[in-house]
């Protein structure tokens, strides 16, 4: 009688646990559902491919837009994209399975490895952990030797602010040595220690280790936004290093998915320890470990990806046992992005709404410089914005990706920088180095005239830039990158030099020099030469 009762209670107890498992398939894919209609109902015409997969296979593929806007070419669950600096997580996969070979040593000098890597600095070496936790001090992205082993030697000059792990400051250069020292590990080409470490294993083959005219015509084109708000094709560049050089397909980062869901298994083989997993999953510093930052409660693995135009995103869930991956070629939307993370795992998203277009009646209004002289914006009935200045109208295009406000003249130098305060209100426009603000606010304080050679737009010649804007806030110098008007202070550092005012232990730097017609000719920053270009 007991063992009767026993088993009644083990069938009751399997119908329970059968009744609950169709409860969360019914949850999960009512999610998938929504999900997909989501990406159906995305705005604009740039392709989105997202993808979500569990622990043993992939759950959904959906896509939305064109991999080529101008010949119609939709976009498919093949369509290949530049996943931008989730190849990072790919350089951190390789170099851990280098440790569980006793290889690598994470706690080592990376000079151990880079012998030629000697900056110049009071504090320790700087470590493969520093480096893989961006907390190594280097700047963030040398564009002139980005992709050229000559980034070893350029960095001899450099000089930390702090010593490694005080500080996080992401790095893509740090990232890009690590490639460098993998080479000199495994004694082959970084793009084969990907190949036949994490690519072959996993079945991604349709993904491929570098940007290069191989892939012309074969991946998805990629466009940035323009001044009108239309998209344009974004410039085609090789690109070759550790930090951001991977081109993938949906499946296949689900297949990567799954690794990172398996904590390093795969189907026919193991690539990382349990050890290594845990290393590279703890968070070390701003929650970030190595290659991912750690949200969720340290249940998460996060990364985005940006490069000429494409973007990417990638998250995986170890509790939830769920990987997604959003893959495009412009411009992102992240509420939409924010939308499916919450959507699928069950939580709100940091991911802020795109502002890009956010009300252009928002800058209109009189302003006042420390001179008296005035400037009024208005909207017209298209919602086009106008300034007068000087007895003149000029119109106004829109410039940049975001909401603070950039808007340039069609014809002449000129560009107009907003800010806002607190409330999100518009307080202030700067050109050049006149500030002028609202009309019922105190009038700002003159620019120190040292300002005036300095101010304008610098450019580095080449695809990738970078391109900076230089203009006065008041009695602040302020440095802005050319797609951007979100500004950073600046304070001196010297004669002829600046850092970031904000974080005070920031590594990048800023030198003007070769004053020619009282104008600085060249900006170095943070060892790229830039050059005076007269663009507004």
């Amino acid at each position: 009688m007991i063992r009767l009762l026993l088993l009644f209670a083990l069938a009751l107890g399997l119908a329970g646990a059968a009744v609950a498992q169709g409860s969360d398939d019914t949850k999960r894919d009512a999610a998938l559902a929504d999900i997909r209609a989501m990406v159906a109902g995305a705005a604009g015409e740039s392709a989105l491919v997202v993808a979500i997969t569990d622990r043993d296979r992939t759950l959904l593929v959906a896509s939305h837009g064109y991999a080529d806007i101008d010949r119609r070419v939709p976009a498919t669950s093949d369509t290949r994209f530049a996943i931008g600096s989730i190849s990072k997580s790919f350089t951190v996969v390789a170099l851990m399975q280098m440790a569980d070979e006793g290889r690598f040593d994470p706690d080592a000098p990376i000079a151990r490895y880079l012998p030629d890597f000697r900056p110049r600095s009071a504090y320790a070496p700087i470590t493969g952990h520093s480096l893989l936790s961006h907390g190594s001090g280097l700047p963030n992205y040398l564009s002139h030797v980005a992709s050229m082993r000559f980034l070893v030697t350029a960095l001899r000059d450099f000089e930390p602010r702090y010593p490694p792990g005080e500080h996080f400051w992401y790095s893509n250069s740090g990232y890009q040595l690590l490639g460098y020292a993998a080479e000199a590990i495994d004694k082959r080409p970084f793009p084969l220690i990907l190949q036949q470490r994490i690519f072959d294993p996993l079945g991604m083959a349709t993904t491929a280790p570098q940007i290069d005219d191989r892939l012309r015509g074969r991946i998805a084109n990629s466009y940035v936004r323009a001044p009108d708000g239309g998209l344009v094709a974004a410039p085609w560049f090789d690109y070759l290093s550790a930090d951001g050089a991977i081109v993938s397909t949906a499946p296949d980062m689900s297949a990567y998915a799954r690794m990172l869901l398996a904590r390093g298994n795969a189907p026919k083989t193991r690539l990382l320890s349990d050890r290594a997993f845990t290393r590279m999953t703890t968070p070390v510093r701003d929650d970030y470990g190595y290659g991912f930052d750690i949200a969720g409660g340290g249940y998460r693995l996060v990364h985005t990806g940006s490069i000429a135009g494409f973007q990417a995103y990638l998250a995986v869930d170890l509790g939830q046992g769920l990987g997604l991956v959003i893959l495009g070629n412009g411009p992102a939307d992240q509420a939409l992005r924010g939308r499916i993370v919450a959507r699928l795992f069950g939580t709100s998203s940091p991911e802020q709404p795109d502002l890009l277009w956010r009300d252009p009646a928002s800058f209109a209004g009189r302003f006042v410089g420390a001179d008296g002289r005035t400037l009024g914006f208005r909207t017209g009935p298209a919602g086009d914005l106008s300034v007068d200045a000087g007895g003149e109208t000029l119109a106004l295009a829109r410039l940049g990706r975001e909401a603070w406000g950039a808007f340039l003249t069609p014809a002449g130098p000129r560009a107009f920088l907003f800010a806002r305060d607190a409330s999100g209100a518009v307080t202030m426009v700067s050109e050049g180095d006149a500030t002028y603000v609202r009309e019922d606010l105190p009038r700002p304080i003159a620019p120190p005239p040292a300002f005036r050679p300095l101010v304008g737009r610098y450019a580095a010649h080449g695809e990738e830039g970078p391109s900076v804007r230089i203009f006065a806030r008041g009695t602040v110098l302020m440095m802005s990158y050319a797609d951007s008007s979100l500004a950073t202070p600046l304070v001196a550092d010297g004669p002829g030099r600046f850092r970031f005012r904000e974080p005070d232990y920031a590594p990048e730097w800023l030198e003007f020099d070769t004053i020619g017609e009282n104008k600085a000719q060249r900006l170095i920053l943070s060892g790229v030469s830039l050059y005076r270009i007269d663009l507004p």
